[in-house]
């Protein structure tokens, strides 16, 4: 018998004997004669009815007011009817009012683990690509979005890629041609960076010189970003990034940055020995953990090491480990 069945089973089984004590309840007493046991059976069956509607109906066990909801209506409506009515609906509508504070086309997202939206009370910083894919999807004032993608032209590109590829396919010919064009733009603009640095790499000091290969190879990667749908291109540019980082490292070999573009790039291309030696660098040449660990737990994941997953990941900050999307990686090795 499946869990699923058997919970429907139990549920069958607890609404009949909670019928049965109504029918008693009614009747003065025909099977339970005291008030004790009666109202004590009727709470564990309450309990009972519960559990077992909140599981079939996918309620999250962290979810105190939806329960009390249907506790209210199992437990409280034959002994207390209106009231007990009143008391449920009341503490479900307050739930329903606590979990929705803005318009439905801002806070609906097909990636729920990430804050797509400004939490309340915080003032609103510069466009990102969080809320600007959440127009995309959602608003209908295409001229807004048109100034929008305009302006995504002045993003990282490693934040706006995803959001200008999402406006390549909005219905308005003007928002997908310059999201083409703002991408087109972006590229030629790397690819041009990276010629003049290195034609005047050689010339450069020491330092200096590490430094050119180290923006070199962080063009690269943020190419990655904008090549990532093209296997071939994908593997060339990985080859370029790093190339260009151990050019870095080979330079100034204190250059903390270039090694950890290198432990990124080599986890990418699969080489976990090579990344795991970079990024343990990094770290120990002053690289925050913060931003060293998850790579150093991603590789070893990768050499299916699951005991220094869970020991690298309890070494991050609570307050790290609690911000998603690492928190759910985090509660699941915890």
């Amino acid at each position: 018998m499946s869990s699923r069945l058997l919970i429907l089973v139990c549920l069958l089984l607890a609404t009949l004997g909670q019928f049965v004590l109504l029918v008693d309840l009614a009747g003065n007493r025909l099977w339970v004669e005291s008030n004790t046991q009666w109202l004590l059976m009727q709470v564990i069956l309450s309990v009972v009815t519960t559990v077992c509607s909140a599981t079939l109906l996918g309620v999250h066990p962290r979810a105190p007011a939806f329960h009390a909801l249907l506790f209210g209506f199992s437990a409280l409506l034959p002994g207390v009817g209106a009231l007990g009515s009143v008391t449920a609906l009341y503490l479900g509508s307050r739930e329903s009012r606590l979990r929705q504070r803005a318009p439905d086309y801002w806070t609906i997202t097909r990636r729920t683990e990430l804050p797509f939206t400004t939490p309340s009370g915080r003032q609103a910083t510069t466009i990102d690509s969080r809320g600007f894919t959440e127009h995309l999807l959602y608003s209908q004032d295409d001229n807004d979005l048109y100034r929008k993608v305009l302006s995504a032209g002045n993003i990282q590109s490693s934040l706006s890629v995803s959001a200008l590829q999402e406006a390549m396919r909005h219905s308005d010919e003007r928002i997908r041609l310059t999201a083409f064009k703002t991408l087109d733009r972006k590229v030629t603009e790397l690819n041009r960076q990276i010629q003049q640095l290195e034609s005047h790499v050689l010339q450069s000091g020491t330092q200096e010189s590490s430094n050119s290969w180290l923006q070199i190879a962080s063009n690269y990667w943020e190419l990655l970003t904008l090549e990532q749908g093209e296997p071939v291109a994908r593997q060339h540019l990985l080859d370029k990034a790093a190339k260009a980082s151990i050019q870095a490292v080979a330079v100034l070999p204190v250059n903390r940055n270039a090694h950890f573009i290198l432990g990124q790039v080599s986890l990418l291309q699969g080489d976990t020995r090579r990344a795991r030696v970079a990024l343990e660098r990094a770290r120990a040449l002053g690289m925050p953990a913060a931003k060293v660990l998850p790579y150093l737990a991603e590789a070893a994941f990768m050499r299916h090491d699951f005991t220094q997953v869970r020991d690298l990941l309890r070494q991050l900050d609570p307050a790290i480990r609690a911000y998603p999307p690492l928190s759910h990686v985090a509660e699941y090795w915890n």
